[in-house]
């Protein structure tokens, strides 16, 4: 095995164990684990406060969080506020009347994801409708832009082409022989190169903005939504990657004019903090360790970036060119360049999927896993011509490659567009969950119970009892079980801590889904006992 073989073992060896690893959280996308006040939940009181828990961070600036009550009138909240971590947020709420409210909300994950929902409570036991209802009657105040997301995708999508044609492009036409590089295609190339990556860097920085604060495509060009974008890691690197764009802009004219080489340098660095840029826009600035992961996908994208950057300079030089000798010298180094940017682009992409997807036995459940089936066989395509192509070179020249120059590079066009559309999409799909809130009666004992979030896994349930006498009299105690009869799991107790007077809290896990069956005790007094039973649907 050759030295080079070697060193590629063990880096894959290497990412792919780390992949693996499950101490490292998994997700690179928030979503919303439980709330307090409960969904569908029923209080005597108002909540002093709202709180969101997320299963990962979230920017706590860029959270908004509105309170509705039954005639749809906005409730004055206070600002969101970190709770015990930074996955956590909560707003103070001021006293509630009686009544139905629904709780509205937006945030963005470090990964630059926006994610919002809803959900609703009650205070009071009287009757005062439907939730599901109110809800659906502010889906208006939630519901985003889907418009504004393509256009998002498409500046994504300019921005990675054009980088790719500016920095591997202007990498290798410095290379080239010096006949091409005056060839005004190439120049174009590189231009067209630049216009695409400034563009599509501002255009993603102004629509990204705007997604955050649930704007339209017209609110991009606003200095709010530029104030809201710059508050938000993803919104920085996007800025971050249009200046770096104007700095290779520059050094675009210093190289036409053939002026001193000190420009390469500063065009290097330029071109490695843009790619160090659309990483941490990205999937792995929500993924633990962070700078390991970011190095991984800058690795990852610079590989990316110097096989169809050269791709693409050697198409657009022309056939007669690549005849030359000089021409044959550069497809040679292409060639070496290229056999080291495969395995290592096949590498880290493994090591992300598998970091990424937490695993490959669910992988077309979601957007994301069907994107990157669909990407996987463009790259099996690219990589099946593209070793044509290798024998072609090796045993014709590169005056040979021709069509499949052409092929590859419309192959590479695809796949980009499809990584494009990955990164708009989280990696795994939200846990399934059902929320659940009945009011149940026995008597004249009454028992209003919440289960949230309503998933396989802990939830927290909240029962609040209205024994003969009303709710000021106190009950005894209060009992809860559940059980799964068809799997064969028996009555299991829950635990329940008293929260105030005949309100008690605890927490339920459901191993499986199903309809299980929820028992509640309530011993009105020593001698006095209701049960109450229903059932609940887990997803």
């Amino acid at each position: 095995m050759s030295r080079r073989s070697r060193v590629f073992g063990g880096v894959a060896a290497g990412l792919i164990m780390l992949a693996l690893t499950p101490s490292a959280p998994a997700s690179a996308h928030s979503s919303l684990e439980s709330t307090t006040p409960g969904a569908n939940s029923v209080l005597e009181v108002g909540p002093p406060s709202i709180v969101l828990d997320f299963s990962a961070e979230v920017e706590t600036g860029l959270t908004d969080i509105a309170l509705f009550d039954a005639d749809r009138n906005e409730i004055d909240l206070g600002s969101p506020e970190q709770g015990e971590d930074n996955s956590i947020v909560a707003v103070s709420v001021p006293e509630l009347t009686d009544g139905l409210y629904a709780v509205i909300w937006r945030t963005t994950s470090p990964d630059g994801h926006v994610v919002d929902g809803a959900f609703a409570f009650q205070v009071g036991t009287a009757d005062s409708g439907d939730p599901q209802e109110l809800i659906d009657r502010l889906h208006g105040v939630i519901a985003g832009d889907t418009g504004l997301d393509w256009w998002y995708g498409v500046a994504r999508f300019t921005s990675l082409v054009g980088a790719i044609l500016l920095i591997g492009g202007g990498l290798w036409s410095v290379q080239a022989p010096l006949e091409a590089v005056r060839r005004r295609r190439v120049l174009l190339l590189l231009r067209g190169g630049w216009v695409a990556m400034i563009t599509g860097s501002l255009a993603a920085f102004g629509l990204f903005g705007a997604r955050v604060g649930g704007g339209g495509e017209a609110d991009a060009i606003s200095t709010s939504a530029w104030s809201d974008a710059l508050d938000a890691d993803t919104g920085q690197m996007l800025l971050l990657r249009a200046v770096m764009a104007l700095v290779l802009g520059g050094l675009l004219v210093v190289m036409s004019r053939r002026s001193k080489m000190w420009w390469r340098v500063l065009a290097q660095v330029a071109g490695v903090v843009a790619l160090v840029s659309f990483a941490a826009a990205g999937h792995p600035n929500s993924l633990a360790p962070r700078a390991l992961w970011l190095a991984v996908d800058t690795v990852h994208l610079g590989a990316v970036v110097v096989w169809v950057g050269g791709l693409f300079v050697l198409a657009v030089v022309g056939r007669s060119t690549r005849a030359e000798p000089e021409g044959e010298r550069f497809g040679a180094s292409f060639s070496f360049a290229a056999a080291v940017a495969v395995p290592a682009i096949v590498i880290t992409g493994v090591a992300q999927t598998l970091k990424l997807s937490g695993g490959l036995g669910n992988i077309a459940d979601n957007s994301w896993g069907r994107l990157l089936l669909s990407k996987l066989v463009l790259v099996v395509a690219l990589l099946a011509i593209a070793a044509v192509s290798r024998r072609l070179l090796h045993r014709e020249g590169a005056g040979s490659l021709g069509r499949h120059l052409v092929a590859e590079t419309a192959l590479a066009v695809a796949i980009v567009a499809l990584a494009a559309g990955m990164a708009a999409q989280p990696p795994q799909s939200a846990r399934p969950s059902q929320p659940f809130g009945q009011t149940i009666a026995s008597g004249e004992v009454i028992a209003s119970v919440t289960i949230t979030p309503g998933w396989v896994g802990s939830n927290e349930v909240h029962i609040i009892v209205t024994p003969p006498g009303g709710s000021l009299a106190p009950v005894d105690a209060v009992s809860a079980r559940v059980s799964l009869i068809e799997e064969g799991i028996p009555l299991s107790p829950v635990t329940l801590v008293e929260e105030g007077p005949n309100h008690y809290s605890g927490v339920i896990t459901f191993s499986r889904s199903g309809e299980w069956t929820f028992e509640l005790v309530i011993d009105s007094t020593e001698s006095e006992s209701t049960l109450l039973s229903t059932m609940v649907q887990i997803p």
